[in-house]
């Protein structure tokens, strides 16, 4: 039987994933988002 501390850190980790994947996106869509703003900035 494992002990509580490797249970929590499984259940951690398993929460953790797929927050990750939407940071991960989120990440590139405020990238994009900058560069598009600072292309119309260049445009005026």
């Amino acid at each position: 039987m494992a002990s509580n501390s490797k249970k929590t850190k499984r259940i951690r980790a398993r929460k953790a994933r797929p927050n990750k994947r939407n940071l991960k996106a989120s990440l590139a869509r405020t990238r994009k988002n900058r560069e598009i703003l600072k292309e119309l900035a260049s445009e005026k």
